[in-house]
This record gives structure tokens, sequence and C-alpha cells, in this order.
């Protein structure tokens, strides 16, 4: 074992008194000279060492399998560089289709009307879990959301900012109380002349029945959905 240490050690030392030396040809000559010496030692181990011989081989081959391995990962990768890693959830426990449109006045600053808001219910869902800021909100047990789909289409010739849940309160088991979306895009900006679409959602009991949505203006009339999720 002495004389593999002597003869892995002896190149690094012999190289560094070369680049000492005078003449470049005498530099070249012993370096050769020397790498005879030390292929000759080589031989001779491993020779007398054939279980070093052996190791010798198993670690080239797993060397040159590892790479093999890297590199028809790497490829298959690079054929393949699109990986839908897009954020999924499950279906709705329960659905029902509403569709149904309502029209609210657009105020300038002075509070005259210069345009029309229409304002649509499109679905209403029972989600156990849903995307909120493009990740998965998933609800705790024995609640789930309450989810409102809503289409928002401005006709005016300027964006508008809407405050969408001012328009929904939800009453829950024909309670008194009216509540307020509790998850929301609000205000959403409306371009011009467009379409946006967006949600309005409250988390509620399981055990809720008898869920109704009141649409309309803060101060104006209200109109009342009832809801009949299957």
């Amino acid at each position: 074992m002495k004389q593999f240490i002597s003869l892995m050690q002896t190149p690094f030392v012999l190289l560094s008194t070369d680049y000492n030396s005078a003449t470049s040809g005498n530099s070249s000559s012993r370096f050769i000279s020397y790498f005879q010496i030390n292929f000759k030692r080589m031989q001779r181990f491993f020779k007398n060492s054939p279980k070093a011989l052996l190791i010798l081989v198993v670690i080239i081959v797993l060397a040159l399998t590892f790479f093999l391995i890297k590199g028809f990962v790497d490829g298959t990768s690079h054929n393949n560089p699109l990986t839908d890693d897009r954020v999924e959830i499950s279906k709705p426990l329960a659905k029902q289709d509403i569709n149904k449109t309502f029209d609210f006045p657009l105020k300038d600053a002075k509070g005259k009307e210069v345009s029309k808001l229409s304002w649509t219910i499109q679905t209403v869902e029972l989600r156990n879990e849903i995307i909120v800021k493009g990740q998965r909100a998933r609800s705790v047990k024995g609640r789930v959301f309450l989810v409102v789909n809503i289409k928002i289409t401005n006709n005016y010739t300027q964006a508008v900012a809407v405050n969408s849940r001012d328009y929904l309160r939800f009453i829950i088991n024909n309670s008194s109380e009216k509540l307020a979306a509790d998850i929301h895009n609000d205000p959403v900006d409306v371009q011009a002349i467009s379409t946006k679409y967006t949600r309005l959602a409250l988390p509620i009991n399981e055990t809720d029945k008898n869920i109704t949505l009141q649409i309309g203006e803060i101060l104006g009339e209200k109109e009342m959905i009832k809801l009949n999720l299957k």
C-alpha cells in the first residue's frame, strides 16, 4: 500500500521540479522518463495487487454507467420540456346554473349615471377546495365553500373598478343576518367595452340549508334567488 501512495504522489512533485528547470527540452525529456518509470511501477503494482485492478475497473464501469444514465435522463427531459405543473382542484360537490343578469347604474364622481353595468350570476357551487391567488385552499372538516361565479360587462367607454361583493349578500338557514363574501377579487378592474369574469365565495357549514342570494345595490331594491344545489 505504501508503494501505491508513493506512486500517486510522485508525478505532482516531479512536475513541480520540471517547471523550475532551465530548459524546456530537458523538462520534456525528464517528464517522459518519469512517466515511463511510473507506468512500470503501476504495472508492477496491479500485477502484485489484482484486487486493486478489479476495484479500479468497477469504479470506471460505474462512472461510465452513471454518465450514460444521466445523459439519457437529461435527453428525455430536453425532449419533453413542458411539464404540466398547473394547480388542479377537485370537482364541485354540488352545482346550480343561474344565468341571471342584473343591470346596475354606472355613475361618475358627481353621481351622474353615465352607463349601465351588467352583473351576471352564472353558476353557484359547493366545493371542498378552491384556488386563491394561485394556491389551493382546502376547507376544514365540516365546512365547504359556497362559490358564486360572476360575469361583469362594462359597456362604458372608460375602464371601471367594481366592488362586486357590494351587490350580493348570503342568507343562510333563513336567518335575518346577511353575510358578505369573505373570498373575492375586489376591486375588479373591467376595461372599457369589455367583460371580466370573477367570483365571490363564503365558507359555510356542511349542514347549512335554505341558502338564499340577495342581489341588488346597497341602497337599492333587492331580488332574492333561492338556491337548490344538487
